[in-house]
């Protein structure tokens, strides 16, 4: 028997041909993880995963080959068989290598051997369900392990000499002699003391707590959660209060372990199931359909902001489940969500393992582990949750699939919503995409048929849409510098009535354009209608497209005022604007700056929630995901600023922001507003905002996009060549061209540039970028790779380092 596999750091993890010892023979699969060895050097092991197995023994043999050592796992499958096949779509598709692809699909803490354990069990008189036979090795070990109890596989590796001891250890498992798992030292779980109510209790809480309002309004706080812990800092209450309440009989204090599912700083009162709007309920029966066929059936589900499109997915989720299958929800980022985080929660409690960045080594083993093991039935987190391990997905779902978090950004590079559709594909599941301002990519799909469109028109419960108004800061009196008097003004009206507001200081800066503050005007490409970048070195406005350079004169061609601007104002310093004209307000921050701490965005929402502060000012964080219903004013401090990067997306991508940040307002009963603060009041952009119809803003930029053949008429594919010396990398990109031009048909392809990346210089390294777009076929990966392979060798000497990027959603 042979086995394809990849090996991580040998071959550049080109798939290798090896024979299978006989030994491992009857326990090896597709999807497994091996060790390996060089034939010269048998002390190192390499972690190799199997792509596929041949029973045919007619090969060669090859004695410089590496040696399959040992098996992980007992040969278990660390990648199931569509997770396998998902992976090796991905190495296609966009043209990365299968290891890259394999090694995204699996937790580093899965992969790694560094911190395995081998613990001897308690000795109990049972029969053994499998008869593990007596070996000198398995003798050894077992002794070994009765003096120390607990030993690593590496310290009992150099104990007994051996390397290959895996898959012993996992007989011994099996036989029950002892435990292999692994324990990351560093992260070991936390205690925390949590209350409870106790069940038949003595005497009326709400007459005997009368006079310790604090101590019934706790009561009360914990009553609510019906059972699940409540902690002390999450609930708002001091530990000593809980206490008082235990010495009374009311409740019991007992610990809990803090892992994964517990780390949210941020939760809220339970809500009472509500009432589906027709719109909802004809969604829901749609999607009832589909599930019920058990075949893929790829849904845009578009709902405006406050139209429900949660409630719809719980009740998707909860028919799933009902069915026997699993799922898995995608949001765009978990840290950043945790009010979706924790509505899920109160639903699905132990069935749903909440994933994010945040999580330590081994709570991200376990989390694998729980899902792996089917103890938990639904996987929710942000991209790389597209990977969960579940068996018999029967739905997967996208939150904000608009989001641009859901991009990669190194190899391979891949668009989680895009790999959740093939997903779905592989595992016969419905998928679901949902957002109130879809990404161009999946709207054109659901006008074309490809997807069926689901639309929610109306907010829920009565809500009506905020009504928006445009503010010119050009002419407007001003406050202070970043705030207009008539947003002053407004702002104080809600904090006299007790309401809330959410500010956006859009920090999706300038990236160097330049936009003149007396009519707006932005210097754009002739030949590609996006925004011109200035390079101080040689006073020029120059394209990161096609390369197309102006000479810039320090004044607007438009109105030949010198009034430009270059830079953005941040956050920190609108907070200290805001401090002076609310003095007896606190003030929110929420940036990069004050969520580096783990759990700090739930603590600031939780204050918000809680009304501890009026005004809660942020970048792009505070546009995603939030609903409070006392939020009746959205603000947005530079509300253009976004159109100056030069992408052809940044309109969609502006549109889609102040959409979502303006969705803040007017939740519940009381209606909201929405000012955004401008300098150019004709952007199409803010005319396509007070229409309120996202079908004609698509309908408006894909006229452009189609004349100039960007997405979603062609695909893109960007490659950027990097060295020390910018002549290196610009000779490098030139050369690549000049190859690629001479064998994809023009009519087929366009190629553009190369030309210097919007970031020219990063990290001591020039960056030159080629730009591919394809309007009919696919490129072929291994005609790619061989390209790629003669560019590094050519320019080796140099320091080269190419980078291909499909689908491409930063061109900076």
């Amino acid at each position: 028997m042979h086995a394809l596999l990849v090996i991580d750091r040998l071959f550049r993890g080109e798939p290798l041909l090896l024979q299978v010892p006989e030994l491992f023979e009857r326990d090896i699969h597709p999807g497994s993880m091996v060790l390996v060895t060089l034939p010269h050097r048998k002390d190192a092991l390499y972690p190799g995963y199997v792509l596929q197995l041949s029973a045919n023994d007619d090969y060669p043999e090859n004695s410089a080959l590496p040696l399959i050592t040992d098996l992980m796992y007992g040969g278990s499958p660390v990648l199931s068989n569509n997770i396998l096949r998902l992976a090796l779509w991905m190495a296609d598709y966009y043209l990365s290598s299968p290891l890259d692809a394999i090694l995204a699909a699996l937790p580093a803490s899965v992969r790694t051997t560094v911190h395995d354990i081998v613990e001897l069990n308690a000795f109990l008189l049972k029969p053994a369900e499998r008869k593990t036979h007596s070996t000198p090795l398995r003798r050894e070990i077992l002794q070994l392990l009765a003096a120390a109890k607990k030993l690593t596989v590496r310290q009992i590796q150099k104990r007994l000499g051996r390397k290959q001891l895996y898959r012993t250890l996992t007989e011994l498992e099996k036989g029950g002699f002892i435990t292999l798992q692994k324990k990351f030292s560093a992260t070991r779980p936390k205690q925390k003391n949590a209350y409870r109510i106790i069940r038949g209790f003595e005497g009326n809480p709400e007459e005997l707590l009368r006079h310790a309002p604090k101590q019934l309004e706790a009561f009360r706080s914990l009553l609510e959660l019906e059972g699940e812990p409540g902690f002390p800092d999450v609930l708002g209450f001091q530990p000593s209060i809980f206490n008082e309440l235990t010495k009374k009989g009311f409740t019991e204090k007992f610990t809990v372990d803090i892992r994964s599912n517990f780390k949210n700083a941020y939760s809220e009162t339970k809500k009472h199931p509500e009432n589906p709007t027709r719109a909802q309920k004809e969604a829901l029966s749609v999607l009832h359909e589909a599930v019920d066929t058990g075949e893929f059936r790829p849904f845009l589900l578009h709902g405006v902001t406050g139209s429900g499109k949660t409630l719809i997915y719980i009740e998707l989720l909860k028919q799933v489940l009902a069915c026997g299958k699993t799922a898995i929800v995608l949001v765009p980022e978990i840290s950043l969500t945790p009010q979706t985080a924790g509505r899920f929660r109160q639903h699905f409690h132990d069935d749903i393992t909440i994933l994010h960045s945040a999580m330590s080594d081994q709570e991200k083993y376990d989390a694998w582990h729980r899902l792996r093991e089917g103890s938990s039935k639904i996987a929710l987190g942000p991209r790389s949750t597209i990977f969960a391990p579940l068996e018999n997905v029967g739905a997967i779902i996208v939150d904000e699939e608009h989001d641009g978090a859901y991009k990669q950004d190194r190899n391979p590079r891949y668009h989680a919503r895009d790999t959740a559709v093939m997903r779905a594909v592989l595992e016969n599941a419905v998928c679901v995409l949902g957002s109130a301002t879809p990404s161009f990519e999946s709207y054109q799909n659901a006008k074309s048929g490809k997807y069926r469109l689901i639309n929610l028109p109306e907010r829920i419960d009565g809500a009506s849409m905020p009504r928006i108004t445009l503010i010119s800061m050009r002419e407007a009196p001003k406050a202070s510098p970043s705030i207009s008097d008539l947003l002053y003004r407004e702002i104080g009206k809600r904090i006299e009535k007790n309401q809330q507001v959410i500010l956006l200081q859009n920090r999706r800066g300038f990236a160097g354009s330049v936009f003149c503050l007396d009519c707006g005007h932005i210097p754009t490409c002739r030949h590609c209608n996006i925004p011109l970048v200035y390079h101080a070195a040689g006073m020029q406005l120059r394209c990161h497209y096609c390369g197309h350079t102006h000479l810039f004169t320090e004044q607007c061609s438009q109105c030949n005022s010198t009034n430009l601007f270059y830079k953005s104002s941040g956050t920190e310093r609108i907070e200290d604007e805001l401090k002076s004209l609310f003095p007896e307000e606190t003030i929110l921050r929420m940036d990069i700056d004050t969520t580096t701490s783990k759990g700090a965005h739930g603590r600031i929402l939780k204050q918000f929630h809680e009304k501890k502060s009026r005004i809660l000012l942020g970048t792009q964080m505070v546009a995603k995901g939030l609903d409070f219903p006392d939020v009746t004013l959205v603000g947005v401090m530079m509300a253009d600023i976004g159109m100056n990067i030069p992408d052809f997306r940044a309109a969609e991508r502006m549109y889609s922001l102040l959409t979502q940040v303006a969705g803040r307002a007017g939740r519940a009963s009381i209606p909201g507003e929405v000012y955004l603060q401008v300098y150019n009041l004709e952007n199409e952009v803010f005319r396509s905002l007070l229409e309120g119809s996202y079908e004609k803003f698509f309908d408006r930029e894909m006229g452009l996009r189609t004349a100039l053949r960007y997405p979603p008429v062609a695909r893109l594919v960007k490659f950027e060549f990097s060295a020390a010396e910018e002549k290196k990398a610009e000779e490098a990109a030139i050369s690549f061209k000049t190859e690629l031009a001479t064998h994809l048909p023009p009519e087929n392809v366009i190629l553009l540039g190369p030309a210097p990346a919007g970031i020219a210089k990063l990290r001591g390294r020039y960056r030159y970028q080629l730009l591919l777009k394809i309007l009919s076929g696919k490129l072929s990966p291994t005609f790619i790779r061989q390209q790629l392979d003669a560019g590094m060798s050519r320019y080796r000497s140099a320091g080269l380092s190419i980078t291909i990027d499909v689908d491409p959603q930063n061109l900076m």
